[in-house]
């Protein structure tokens, strides 16, 4: 890193409304842990460099909905999502209503990398795609296609 030198968000942190993921910031300062930076709110703050990076992250070029989705209350889906360095990864949704249902007929339900939605349907499932994409946690949330 170096000043005048472009980084890249990568965790925009408890900083919704100042930085945004993958947008490009140009380095006015550096000390040791941090840079300062003109940030969406068009101020200049120190922030860590914990933040960023100097390449930009993959991002999200589609989201496919692999199953039909047949009772937005109590149904379960599993979703394709791929970036554009061409990785691939899966991931299952479904409603605390499906879940209820399931265990009237199990005494148990082993959940990994589902995301719980109150409705399935296709708006459901992008927000909570990006909304997780922009706190660093879909990735881990996922199954990453072989």
């Amino acid at each position: 890193m170096k000043i005048k030198g472009k980084i890249y968000c990568n965790k925009i942190s408890i900083y919704p409304n100042q930085l945004t993921k993958r947008k490009s910031y140009i380095i006015e300062e550096i000390s040791s842990d941090n840079v300062r930076i003109w940030n969406d709110e068009n101020k200049l703050k120190w922030y860590s460099k914990f933040n960023f990076s100097l390449n930009n992250e993959p991002e999200i070029v589609s989201i496919h909905i692999d199953d039909e989705i047949l009772y937005e209350e109590s149904d379960t889906v599993e979703v394709t999502i791929t970036f554009s360095n061409h990785n691939k990864y899966w991931v299952v949704f479904t409603t605390p209503k499906y879940l209820d249902e399931a265990l009237d007929e199990e005494s148990f339900y082993l959940i990994s990398k589902y995301i719980i939605v109150k409705k399935i349907n296709e708006q459901s499932i992008r927000s909570a795609i990006y909304k997780l994409d922009e706190q660093n946690e879909l990735i881990e949330n996922c199954r990453k296609y072989q």
